[in-house]
């Protein structure tokens, strides 16, 4: 073979081998601008439709969530809720909370990354009443001595207030002390919120990118300053056009990789963290993620708004002890040993449906019973205290233990807050779901 044939050829493959990196890296940056952008996404998504909240005012919720609970992915049933959407731009905000006694109750703040950025509460402030001033990252003012100031990292920020219902005879005095957190604009003057382009599908990248830019105006800290890395594939504040700008290879990465990224995270919860049992126990990163956007991104979709595990741990559930995913059709035995789980405040485990695009919901049941607990009316304890939770579809003999399922596939959740030592550490795991 003459030289010049293999120079040639070897500039050929050189080319083609640049070309595929090439290709390859774009893939990759997509991937994690989707990743990156989806939890800002969502939290657009559900400010604009006020879902499950009010823009700049706390909405309150007086009934506990149930199978018409649409607003938000993976709701509780075990507190009542409060719920804002706040635009820090114009001016801080005034927080305050009551003494709610021996009752649980948290104030989450969560900035556009839904990272929790600050908590108040029975674990973190002590169930101590106070007022606190509420600011974005570029307010250059000064709190008055009798408010302690909380600084955002973002000017959006959404406050989720959780208050522990101990059934229904005891929502009426929960809802009253719900209300005892208020919250108030210092100054009276509002102007208009930046225009949000409408959210509507997370794998039409013209949309996804045109909602994420529009987020990212005003935003700062670490989180914000990651968005540069993906300015080649389209993340650039404030860039509404920002798909039609790029080059026709990369709108073709984008529209293969956002559906593919998108379907890889509907396992949620259920999907993420370390294996026990059957059971999976989310990342300490849970609820402050840091950098890690595949677990914030996964429980965006399957989870939104998770505390961090000082506060709350979310176990979740989508088979068996053989592996064999979940399904009402059968019937399941979850064993609970003497003590219950160890959790400080309280703990459940919740039933869920998921849909096809990777969100859960409470599932419709005779009983009206979308949680167990400790707490739950009637509950069966064995003579060594410890008891069997029934799951699945058809009712049991005796239906004081059973939580009801979908006649399908279904996931549960053992939330538990305020987790023990024994918890956190993974000493105490969960035992496996057994099929009976």
């Amino acid at each position: 073979m003459l030289r010049r044939d293999v120079l040639v050829g070897a500039a050929a493959a050189a080319a083609w081998s640049g070309r595929a990196e090439a290709a390859a890296t774009a893939t990759d940056l997509v991937r994690g601008a989707f990743l990156y952008g989806f939890a800002p996404f969502e939290v657009a998504r559900l400010r604009r439709a006020a879902a499950f909240g009010a823009q700049n005012a706390l909405a309150y919720r007086a009934t506990l969530a149930d199978h018409n609970a649409r607003g938000i992915t993976a709701p509780n049933n075990d507190t009542v809720y409060a719920s804002a959407y706040l635009d820090l731009a114009p001016g801080p905000f005034e927080i305050a909370v009551p003494d709610m006694g021996r009752r649980y109750y948290s104030v989450a703040f969560m900035d556009l990354f839904t990272d929790n950025f600050a908590i108040l509460g029975t674990r973190a402030t002590k169930g101590r009443p106070g007022a606190y001033w509420l600011a974005g990252p570029n307010w250059r003012g000064r709190a008055p001595a009798t408010a302690k100031l909380i600084r955002a990292p973002t000017n959006i920020v959404w406050m989720l207030v959780r208050t522990l219902v101990d059934g229904p005879s005891d929502l009426a005095a929960a809802d009253l002390a719900q209300h005892g957190v208020t919250l108030r604009r210092v100054s009276d003057h509002e102007p208009p919120s930046p225009t949000i382009a409408p959210p509507m599908d997370a794998g039409d990248p013209a949309n996804f990118l045109a909602v994420v830019n529009a987020a990212l105006v005003g935003a700062h800290g670490a989180n914000a300053r990651r968005a540069r890395r993906f300015a080649r594939v389209g993340l650039r504040a404030g860039d509404a056009d920002a798909f039609a700008k790029l080059d026709p290879a990369l709108q073709a990465a984008w529209r293969d990789t956002a559906p593919k990224t998108l379907n890889s995270l509907k396992g949620g919860l259920a999907a993420v963290g370390r294996d026990a049992n059957g059971w999976r126990i989310p990342s300490a990163r849970l609820g402050d993620f840091g950098a890690d956007d595949a677990l914030r991104a996964a429980v965006a979709l399957g989870g939104i708004g998770a505390l961090p595990p000082e506060e709350a741990m979310y176990l979740s559930a989508r088979a068996d002890s053989t592996g064999a995913p979940l399904d009402g059709a059968n019937a399941y035995v979850w064993r609970v040993p003497a003590g219950g789980v160890p959790a400080n405040a309280f703990w459940s485990l919740t039933m869920y449906a998921p849909e096809s695009d990777g969100r859960v919901f409470l599932v419709d049941n005779p009983l009206h019973r979308y949680s167990i607990g400790g707490r739950t009316p009637g509950f069966v304890v064995g003579g060594d205290g410890a008891f069997d939770i029934q799951l699945g579809a058809a009712a049991p003999a005796n239906p004081s233990n059973w939580l009801p399922a979908p006649a399908g596939p279904f996931r549960v959740t053992l939330r538990a807050y305020l987790p023990k030592p024994a918890l956190r550490s993974g000493a105490w795991t969960p035992a496996a779901i057994v099929r009976a």
